[in-house]
């Protein structure tokens, strides 16, 4: 197939710059591009680090503009992707290079509407400049005279890079014809299913997953009303309506917006697909799944961060109707597909492991730090249903073969946390259940261990090729030992994209693909 070369333009994204070419290739995976194995030796095994820190990839591929169109409506990272006619260090370079390819100007611009798409890396350009610079190409463009600023049936992209070790010298210029920006898509700023939903199914569905009548109306009516004024301004980032500032439910350790979408987008999450999360918490990363139209399950240890005792809080900069802090209220108030939560122990998987493998991709952020730890259930004492027990050690048998190394040192089991009254729309029996679950004793285990349960839940669970995407802290002096962590038989490690805390600290977005089973004919 002819190829042809393009020029991305990336996101100037200092916390996950190291994800961009995993997220782009990981698109185009996804909307069938044929020759990704050589864009993934090209751009994440031979070149990574040569594009750390650039804003412009250049690569040949073959001629699909609707698969960078959806790629762009997608994207994070990725802010357009240019045709390119011509580039050179100069002006005067580019624009003699232009002269010999008059034909395409005529095959792209003839009795079409057109204006320019200008974008500087490494200096701030002002308007009068950029003006300047765009009628420097007059001689060519003269005698197409449909210039339409508004709504053009083609750009033109001028790009610039300038260097970065000697600020102020223009590096680069590239021209040529725009594929896709990503300022023009607006597929994804309703999200999920809320694109065509009226005002009385928003209200009736809050009726019906709240309990309360009413439930948080004036807050959906808001939220509809904030999604026609962005859909009406296309140069809003469509994933800022999901910022977690504008979420009327936050959690303490909820993952970054941006981060959210970056991994599913990453683990190539489709309409349809199933995707668990077995760290579910107060359910980020299920959210940005649901506006994939994904279905979504997800599972957790801490009852308190599903029921939204104690943990989750009302965000103060919202009007709230009711005081309901489950985790299902933010899927209500974004109008999206509700997820099945289960209370479950990942140290002792509840999945049916005989059956075939059915989920897709697993997209997960497992606690650590100091707000949140992994833990695990261990058998506890005989006691009176409802009350607290404090202190003892309990039964660390639970642990079953990972032994009492993978149980902290120091730590003694301990309860869920204070019993909170279950909230009046709950039965008796169902209060009596809640209690049971808070009371569950747990202690705090490696992240090393939840990584090994991670995948060997993933390892039965994923379908051939389903993708694992989660978050590794590490440590620098420990480098070596976290990245053992990754190697597994059954999954091909795709990348592990770093993001830096501090000198000594950080953590990996981690990509795995699980490899494909042998068939028993093959045995």
């Amino acid at each position: 197939m002819f190829q042809v070369a393009y020029e991305i333009s990336i996101s100037s994204h200092k916390k996950y710059d190291e994800c961009k070419l995993t997220e782009l290739v990981s698109l185009l995976d996804a909307y069938g591009y044929k020759d990704v194995d050589y864009l993934h030796k090209l751009l994440l095994e031979e070149n990574k680090k040569k594009y750390s820190g650039k804003a412009f990839v250049k690569i040949n591929v073959s001629e699909e503009e609707e698969i960078w169109q959806h790629v762009t409506s997608r994207s994070i990272l990725v802010k357009g992707v240019i045709q390119i006619w011509s580039e050179g260090s100069s002006y005067d370079e580019v624009l003699k290079n232009l002269m010999t390819k008059k034909y395409l100007f005529e095959e792209t611009l003839d009795n079409k509407k057109w204006c320019f798409y200008f974008n500087a890396f490494g200096k701030v350009i002002n308007q009068e400049e950029k003006i300047k610079k765009m009628n420097f190409f007059k001689s060519l463009l003269d005698k197409y005279n449909s210039v339409d600023l508004l709504n053009p049936d083609v750009q033109l992209g001028l790009l610039e890079e300038y260097d970065q070790t000697d600020k102020g010298t223009l590096k680069t210029v590239y021209f040529g014809k725009c594929v896709a920006l990503r300022k023009y898509n607006k597929s994804l700023i309703f999200g999920g299913n809320t694109g065509d939903v009226g005002m009385d199914t928003e209200v009736d569905a809050i009726e019906d997953v709240g309990g309360n009548e009413g439930g948080n109306a004036t807050s959906t009516v808001s939220c509809a009303a904030e999604w026609r004024r962005r859909a009406e301004n296309p140069k809003v980032a469509w994933w800022t309506h999901y910022a977690l500032n504008r979420r009327p439910i936050l959690g303490p350790t909820t993952t970054d917006n941006e981060l959210a979408f970056i991994m599913c987008n990453i683990a190539k999450i489709k309409s349809g697909h199933i995707v668990l999360d077995p760290f579910v918490g107060s359910g980020g990363l299920l959210i940005t799944a649901s506006i994939f139209n994904a279905i979504c399950i997800g599972n957790d240890i801490d009852i308190r961060l599903l029921k939204g005792y104690k943990l989750s809080y009302l965000n103060p900069h919202m009007k709230h109707k009711n005081n309901k802090k489950s985790i299902f209220e933010n899927f209500v108030y974004y109008n999206l597909n509700m997820p099945e939560i289960l209370v479950s122990d990942n140290s002792r998987p509840v999945w049916n492991f005989f059956h075939r493998p059915w989920v897709d991709a697993i997209v997960t952020d497992p606690p650590y730090g100091h707000r949140a730890t992994v833990r695990m259930c261990v058998k506890s004492p005989k006691r009176v249903p409802g009350k607290s027990i404090k202190g003892g050690s309990g039964d660390n048998s639970a642990a079953g073969s990972r032994g009492e190394s993978d149980v902290q040192t120091g730590e003694e089991g301990e309860d869920c946390g204070e019993i909170v009254e279950a909230s009046n729309d709950c039965d008796e029996d169902e209060s009596k259940k809640v209690k049971c679950l808070m009371n569950t004793k747990t202690v705090a285990y490696s992240c090393s261990s939840a990584v090994k349960d991670l995948l060997n839940i993933a390892s039965h669970v994923l379908v051939d090729n389903g993708m694992l995407v989660f978050l590794l802290p590490i440590q620098t002096e420990t480098l070596e030992e976290d990245i053992a962590l990754l190697n597994h038989e059954d999954f091909t490690l795709i990348s592990y994209d770093f993001q830096s805390f501090t000198p000594t600290t950080g953590r990996f977005i981690v990509s795995m693909k699980r490899k494909c089973r042998q068939s028993a004919s093959s045995n």
